[in-house]
């Protein structure tokens, strides 16, 4: 990755450790993929403020809890009493002053029967929000509901505008009379103040917000938290997510685990190109192996909502695969199969089982397009593909004669198979590993490996373990904006993968954006919770922008995944000095793992002694850093010493330091100009200079923009379709058939698959499961109904009406109902 994990890079050098970049789009023609990803930088609504009193316009920036509010059936009420009306109008502004006031609130602008309002601190506005519901939820009280959320505003003289008011007006409409509603942000700001109780009610999609959205209720005692039935209808539940397990090897030879390893690799790798279904990585899916821990806690440690699981058994030639999908919510399976093949077809059987799932997946959680194809057959022999697996379970285990048995495999495999892309991805992996866990001195791993990786790119470009890594080159090596923008983009529209957002995030830090960074980390650690480079990029956010409480948190939890993560720990430290305890970086630095004369550990007390202002130390820690710049650990040395004379307040040897690292091109200097500790030096013109002979004098700054695809069905063949469906389930019944599947009624229907599941989205609002089993379930209760019935079981009327399995039929029936069959066969018979 990009985020200054590389111990020793040397000029023309490129160290592909997880590369990390993310941003929005550079430029319009950049054309970057998939809507989703972007997140909003200005509100699709502005809200009319108090005129300021200002001659022109000037918008100044912010970060503010916003908090909306709206007086529940007021329309109404003025229609059947005016006066009655005004009077709870009226008693809703007293007491939302006096609220504000105490906590310190400032009233933007009331508007009709609702109000809009900021504070500086989250924990004042939940306080003030809680003090007014409790105010106002009173018998002959005023029905409020309220939203708030935490997040970036604009002020441009009359206007109030941004993210955080068109979200926070977003989870207002949501609420209930009597609710307060938050974000997920904010809930994270007030998770340590235990006055303050809150409750989950799950992930939603809203109008105008590109990425799912978790809502939490306030639960304090005389606070409505909003029943899920009274949720729905609102918004729609966000729920296209999923996290592969691995597939457990029930083989009697025990060293075939590799093949059950790597085959659940592959199909993550095939579902990921899937657009619109988030694929936890492989990292955090295989966090959880041989761990005994139920699956609705590995869910929600995951937050998807769907698991997928199984099993490979290997004899001989043959291979029994078994694979089931699990609903995390309601903790049932509501798909399952086994699939015997011969291993000479395991290419194909990848491909078919891959979209055997997307197919389920898409029956259960709601339109997304599938490709024809999901895998494709790489070139070579089932023997050498399974050497190539081998090799790869090997290196991931990640200690050394692990990662030189895997090592060896691939170079056997490279001499059988020189034409193979992945091997030579494989054994540049493997060289990687070597360097960065210190197996191998760093810029000899690098050197050696870098032969492959151009191999590799030179046999298969479009892989997008090359695309990523051209954008490495593009960005690390060339300071090259927007070719680096460019291969990322061909990696995603490829396959999307972690790395793709880490590398975003990179990118984007290094040109300053870091509210567009934090959009691209947050959907990278929703991929991957348990990634320790996902944690750290979201620390360097926090760091870059100043924010070093939230930074120190958040390399905490980087190290505590990975507790050798030494740049994350210098880092950690840095952002103590910064908060001025230097005490606690102290402590940091000296616990590190490692000798005393590691670079990074005494580059960090070295540090420490300049800000504590012990000049002897750190001037002798200078030179033992000085020596450092003469080998392959210059470039970091170089870094810690920049740092450490713009401390001591010493700026020339430090704009020395920064010009002979631009000289030779080092990559860690694309993070120099928005180093906080290298603030001083900011407004020098030398150093100003310095700074744009990184990527040019232009300012880069992504323009946000959707670009939509051109629906499968426009509205007149959506609403054709729609009236042929409802016909043709009316009148043939397909739903009766247990077996049927989404693709089965398109071709009755005489449409593709993808049409089809367009329709029930948007003509119906339903996925094809939740379609098919209404058809099924009224059908059950005509025949409960039927006298001449009553002597079948629940369980056969519901067989009789289509379903094809009892957990199913009792979920569905309970989700829809709101009760359980057997409490409504008790019902019905007592009639």
């Amino acid at each position: 990755m990009f985020s200054r994990r590389h111990k020793g890079i040397q000029p023309k050098f490129i160290y592909n450790i997880n590369c990390t970049i993310n941003i929005e789009n550079k430029t319009q023609n950049l054309n970057l993929p998939n809507p989703e990803i972007y997140p909003i930088l200005a509100a699709h609504t502005s809200y009319r403020a108090k005129p300021m009193a200002t001659k022109k316009k000037q918008s100044t920036r912010r970060l503010a809890a916003v908090m909306f509010t709206d007086i529940v059936g007021y329309t109404a009420l003025m229609q059947q009493d005016e006066k009655e009306a005004a009077t709870a109008r009226a008693r809703h502004r007293e007491v939302f002053n006096l609220y504000h006031e105490k906590h310190e609130g400032e009233i933007l602008q009331y508007f009709g029967d609702g109000t809009l309002s900021v504070f500086q601190s989250g924990v004042e506005a939940v306080e003030c929000a809680l003090a007014i519901q409790l105010a106002l939820n009173k018998k002959q009280g005023v029905p409020l509901r309220i939203g708030l959320h935490i997040g970036d505003i604009v002020f441009d003289g009359t206007d109030i505008y941004g993210n955080g008011v068109n979200l926070a007006s977003r989870i207002e409409s949501m609420g209930v009379a009597g609710s307060i509603l938050l974000s997920k942000k904010l809930n994270d700001e007030i998770k340590n103040h235990p006055q303050l109780k809150t409750k989950s009610l799950g992930l939603f999609a809203l109008k105008n917000i590109l990425e799912a959205v978790e809502i939490f209720a306030v639960k304090n005692k005389g606070i409505n938290v909003p029943l899920p039935q009274e949720m729905k209808g609102k918004q729609k539940k966000q729920n296209k997510t999923l996290a592969v397990l691995p597939f457990i090897n029930l083989s009697p030879n025990k060293e075939n685990e590799y093949f059950s390893d790597g085959m659940t690799e592959e199909i993550i790798n095939a579902l990921t190109k899937i657009k619109g279904l988030k694929v936890t990585s492989r990292t955090s899916s295989f966090f959880f192996k041989n761990k005994n821990i139920p699956v609705p806690q590995i869910g929600k440690e995951l937050n998807v909502s769907t698991i997928l699981e199984g099993s490979i058994r290997l004899a001989g030639n043959k291979m029994r695969i078994t694979a089931q999908l699990i609903d995390v919510n309601d903790d049932y399976h509501f798909w399952s199969e086994n699939f015997d093949r011969s291993i000479d077809d395991v290419f194909a059987v990848q491909d078919e089982i891959s979209l055997l799932i997307a197919d389920r997946l898409r029956e259960h959680l709601g339109h997304f397009e599938i490709d024809d194809k999901l895998v494709e057959a790489p070139d070579i022999s089932v023997s050498a593909y399974q050497k190539y697996l081998k090799a790869r379970f090997h290196i991931l285990k990640m200690t050394k004669p692990d990662i030189e048995t895997g090592m060896d495999l691939i170079s056997q495999l490279i001499k059988e198979q020189p034409y193979f892309p992945l091997a030579h991805i494989g054994l540049h992996f493997g060289y990687t590993m070597l360097g960065t866990l210190g197996f191998m001195p760093s810029m000899e791993a690098f050197t050696k490996g870098q032969p492959y990786l151009e191999k590799a790119i030179e046999l298969k470009p479009d892989l997008p373990e090359c695309q990523l890594n051209l954008a490495y080159m593009a960005f690390l090596q060339k300071w090259d904006l927007e070719s680096a923008y460019q291969h990322l983009n061909n990696s995603f529209n490829i396959r999307p993968t972690v790395e793709y957002y880490q590398s975003m995030t990179s990118v984007i830090i290094a040109e300053g954006n870091f509210e567009a960074a934090f959009n691209y980390i947050e959907t990278a650690i929703q991929i991957d919770p348990f990634s320790e480079i996902n944690h750290h990029l979201k620390g360097f956010i926090f760091y870059c922008s100043g924010k070093y409480e939230q930074a120190v948190t958040q390399y905490k939890k980087s190290i505590q995944i990975k507790p050798d993560a030494q740049i994350s720990q210098l880092e950690l430290g840095q952002a103590l000095i910064l908060s001025n305890r230097i005490d606690e970086a102290f402590e940091v630095f000296n616990n590190m793992p490692g000798p005393e004369n590691d670079l990074i550990k005494s580059g960090g007390k070295m540090l420490c002694h300049a800000a504590s202002k012990n000049i002897k130390a750190a001037k002798k820690g200078i030179a033992k850093l000085e020596a450092a710049l003469q080998n392959e650990q210059m470039e970091r040395a170089m870094n810690i010493l920049m740092l450490c004379h713009t401390i001591l307040g010493d700026h020339d040897k430090a704009l020395q330091l920064f010009e002979q690292g631009i000289q030779f091109r080092l990559p860690l200097m694309v993070y120099v100009p928005i180093e906080p500790i290298l603030q001083p030096l900011r407004k020098i013109p030398r150093f100003q200079e310095l700074a744009q002979q990184i990527f040019g004098k232009k300012t880069t700054v992504p323009t946000v923009f959707r670009k939509y695809k051109k629906a499968l069905l426009n509205q007149k063949e959506l609403n054709k379709y729609k009236l042929h469906l409802a016909q043709l389930m009316d009148e043939k019944k397909p739903f009766l058939n247990p077996n049927l599947t989404l693709r089965t009624l398109a071709a009755e229907l005489n449409i593709p698959a993808n049409h089809l599941s367009q329709l029930l989205n948007e003509g119906f609002d339903k996925n094809f499961s939740e379609f098919v089993n209404s058809y099924r379930l009224e059908s059950f209760k005509s025949k409960a109904a039927d006298p001449a019935l009553q002597h079948l079981t629940i369980l056969a009327l519901a067989y009789d009406s289509g379903f094809n399995s009892k957990t199913v039929f009792n979920t569905f029936f309970k989700k829809t109902m709101g009760m359980t069959p057997r409490a409504y066969w008790k019902e019905i018979r007592e009639l």
